[in-house]
């Protein structure tokens, strides 16, 4: 038994496990502007998990490539590899910002041939005013949405979907059922983001 012990020990020893680091990054809806200027509360910036990742990013639905550019470059990708294999990316937005955080995905994909780690979208809107329906390009893909009223997301085929109308008061508008979603739709997918981390 002690030699088996042992040997494990020595064994645990000369192995050096690596953890992967993420990046995370926020993109928030409207209503909400860039910090420098002035700072509105978003679900998708105020819920970001930040501890634990290597870098993150806060955007806003009208961020401009140059920023999601930005993003990518840490990947170090070139001729559609990726150079950091120790990095990962995750992605959470809701309702406008979907929109920006899928073309971060298409440019992901596109500058280092794969997807990134986990999307969490959250009652993800289309401009001007429609359901966002189409996946990330992501290798997982969580989303939260309610179905009260024109401002509100929909079921994304390929993703896991939680429709969380039932969280919403009776009294509701579809728009303040919209925001009830964001924060706990941002909140839920927060801890998912969490577990995610801690787990690779």
């Amino acid at each position: 038994m002690k030699r088996l012990l042992l040997s494990c020990l020595l064994l645990c020893m000369g192995t050096q496990v690596l953890a992967k680091d993420f990046i995370t990054v926020g993109v928030s809806g409207f209503g909400t502007r860039r910090a420098e200027n002035y700072w509105q509360p978003s679900g998708a910036h105020d819920n970001l998990p930040t501890s634990g990742a290597y870098k993150s990013y806060k955007l806003v639905h009208y961020a401009k490539k140059k920023e999601l550019q930005q993003i990518v470059d840490n990947f170090e990708c070139s001729k559609g590899k990726k150079g950091r294999k120790d990095l990962g990316l995750i992605v959470m937005a809701n309702s406008w910002g979907s929109y920006k955080a899928i073309k971060l995905t298409k440019m992901y994909k596109k500058a280092c041939g794969e997807e990134i780690d986990l999307f969490i979208m959250v009652d993800g809107v289309k401009k001007p005013i429609a359901a966002q329906g189409i996946r990330p390009k992501a290798k997982k893909c969580v989303n939260f949405y309610q179905t009260r009223g024109v401002v509100r997301g929909k079921a994304i085929k390929g993703c896991e979907n939680h429709d969380m109308t039932k969280y919403c008061y009776d009294s509701d508008s579809g728009v303040q059922c919209h925001i009830r979603v964001e924060w706990s739709g941002t909140a839920d997918g927060a801890q998912i983001i969490r577990d995610y981390i801690y787990s690779n």
